[in-house]
């Protein structure tokens, strides 16, 4: 059995046919930039999460991007960013012409450690990003009160976390802005790039939207700098198909990862992420840890099974950021530590309860158990 990390074969079977109506619309009126697919996916993305607006976007690198344009960040402004994520977290200070601030992470989530941050604030910081790492919702209690504390303002980096809950209100509008990747892994994935911003402050959303696209305000009026990042109606149709089926498919993750807790309870020195009880994570990953992760990735893949590991490198190590940040590894050790551990798992809705207890086995396989 070939046990992939992802098919997106398989979601399209599941959509091809309103996704084909859909697109032949598309074509049919050359609705292909800002057209009522995107319209239509603002308002129920926005409806969704329960937040006042959505601005979509042509990736969710420049959600990041353009989110701290519209909060002001401004040149040599400090953020403080966890040391554990995506390059594309601290990409976007820098492109803005802002210092982070790496914090570490927490030992059990690997969500950014609220304490750690703390510690890092000075009279230089405006501002923090959060990220939703996995799925898996940040301690956003905590986080906001340091923020308020401090007069700083939250970032959600959202790009994993389509549907994750908070005390029971989904992610995207406790900070005062969620930036969101639609990258085709995602949870609510296009099949190509796209991305948004979302808020509940109304203007704050606009003036993302205005700056991607070319900062107008009406056509041919340009009230700022902007660039051209606008979602394509082609991806936004995609993307409609699948919020309704959000859901139900971030509930399959769930079941997937339930049974991936019981097989795992006790093998090896596997480690798992745990779920408290003010988080309900969406499993955009399963994430395990172990000091032996580069031999089970390497078993695992003798027998057919496809893992991943995201990510292999902490932000601090990336060659680009020499010189721009200030960290060590002892600064750091939580985040250094995750990176030579983690291996992520199959957990895809469309995967059988075959495949799962295929990964299963092998899993308990490399251990002895």
């Amino acid at each position: 059995m070939n046990v992939p990390i992802l098919d997106l074969g398989r979601v399209r079977q599941r959509i091809a046919s309103q996704l084909d109506e859909r697109w032949r619309r598309i074509l049919d009126q050359s609705s292909f930039i800002l057209g009522p697919e995107v319209r239509e996916l603002e308002a129920a993305f926005a409806a969704y999460l329960g937040v006042a607006a959505c601005a979509g976007l042509a990736n969710g690198t420049d959600a990041l991007i353009l989110g701290l344009r519209a909060l002001g960040m401004a040149p040599g402004d400090e953020v403080i960013v966890p040391a554990f994520s995506f390059f594309a977290t601290a990409e976007a200070v820098v492109l803005l012409g802002g210092k982070v601030v790496f914090a570490d992470v927490d030992p059990e989530t690997l969500n950014l450690d609220p304490r750690d941050a703390a510690a890092r604030v000075t009279d230089r910081t405006v501002g923090i990003i959060g990220v939703h790492l996995y799925g898996r919702p940040f301690d956003v209690d905590a986080l906001l009160a340091l923020c308020e504390r401090r007069g700083l303002w939250l970032l959600e980096d959202a790009a994993q976390a389509h549907g994750a809950r908070w005390k029971g209100t989904r992610v995207g509008g406790f900070g005062q802005l969620a930036a969101w990747s639609f990258y085709p892994t995602k949870n609510l994935g296009c099949f190509g790039d796209g991305g948004a911003v979302t808020g509940n402050d109304r203007d704050l959303v606009e003036r993302v939207r205005s700056y991607g696209n070319h900062g107008q305000t009406s056509r041919y009026t340009h009230t700022a700098i902007g660039t051209n990042s606008r979602l394509d109606s082609l991806q936004a149709a995609v993307l409609n198909c699948r919020l309704a089926l959000l859901d139900e498919d971030n509930a399959r993750r769930g079941e997937i990862a339930c049974r991936y807790h019981g097989a795992f309870a006790g093998v090896g020195d596997l480690r798992l992420l745990p779920d408290g009880p003010d988080v309900k994570s969406v499993y955009h990953q399963f994430t395990v840890r172990t000091e032996r992760r580069d031999e089970l990735m390497a078993h695992l893949k003798d027998r057919g099974i496809a893992s991943a590991v995201h990510y292999p490198s902490p932000l601090h190590h990336q060659p680009a950021l020499a010189g721009l940040v200030d960290a060590s590894d002892g600064e750091l050790p939580v985040a250094t530590a995750a990176a030579r551990e983690v291996l992520c798992l199959p957990v895809f809705p469309e995967l059988t309860n075959e495949e799962v207890e295929a990964v299963s086995a092998a899993v308990r396989g490399f251990f002895g158990a």
